[in-house]
């Protein structure tokens, strides 16, 4: 008879070792605007201004994203990432990373990031340029978070942004789809030049989110094999009391 309960207790092990295996596993996922691309060559980000001096100054092939003042002209950055790799992973972190490239003016601007409802589509149509809606949309709502830069450095820095509640709130609801951050400074106070990440092209800026990676159901596969000894040990002991 105890070697039934041995069999039992041995059975009891492995279902909780399968049920603990069904537990979801956190795992880092690194997004980038080159996935998915509108424009073929061309990173899913860049700018929209106020003004545009002459023909052809933003294009969609400009995957620039300046943000700040230059000269008479104020710029406001996008940047549209592809989460359709992670439909099914809610998300409880993001960290933006962006190339620092060529800054100017206040030594520590300020930068914050907003929700954007402009489609993603007509974000990268950045030959419509200016469009005060889209212009005003990049600046303004929901914030995901503020933070102050130093406007010079190593032009190659990726700059760490870790974005707040109310950006993960917007990924997870975004089921899927196109999400884009909108950028901004806040602070642009001085007379002269004040911008962060001028002057370059080509780098894609990534979103590095933290989510449950959703496991496969082995709870159901570990209750089955539960049931399965139940059975067999009813018949061993039936079997043990018939003369």
């Amino acid at each position: 008879m105890k070697k039934y309960y041995k069999l039992a207790i041995s059975a009891t092990v492995i279902c909780l070792g399968l049920g603990s295996v069904d537990q979801a596993q956190a795992v880092n996922v690194t997004l980038s605007t080159a996935d998915n691309q509108f424009i073929e060559g061309t990173h899913n980000q860049g700018w929209w201004s106020t003004y545009n001096p002459r023909l052809g100054y933003n294009d969609n092939f400009n995957d620039n994203y300046l943000t700040g003042k230059l000269r008479t002209t104020t710029y406001r950055s996008y940047f549209t990432f592809d989460l359709s790799t992670i439909a099914k992973n809610p998300v409880s972190s993001a960290t933006l990373q962006i190339q620092r490239f060529i800054g100017s003016g206040n030594s520590s601007p300020t930068i914050s990031f907003f929700d954007v409802s402009t489609p993603a589509s007509s974000l990268n149509q950045k030959i419509n340029n200016p469009d005060l809606d889209i212009y005003r949309d990049l600046g303004s709502g929901k914030n995901y978070g503020t933070f102050q830069v130093t406007s010079t450095g190593d032009s190659e820095e990726i700059l760490n942004f870790t974005l707040n509640s109310n950006a993960i709130a917007d990924i997870n609801a975004a089921g899927g789809k196109f999400f884009s951050i909108g950028g901004a400074l806040k602070n642009n106070v001085d007379a002269g030049d004040q911008y962060l990440f001028g002057y370059g092209y080509g780098a894609p800026a990534k979103l590095v989110v933290n989510t449950a990676d959703v496991p496969e159901p082995l709870t159901i596969g570990g209750t089955a094999i539960a049931g399965a000894m139940g059975w067999w040990l009813k018949r061993k002991r039936k079997a043990s009391l018939t003369p």
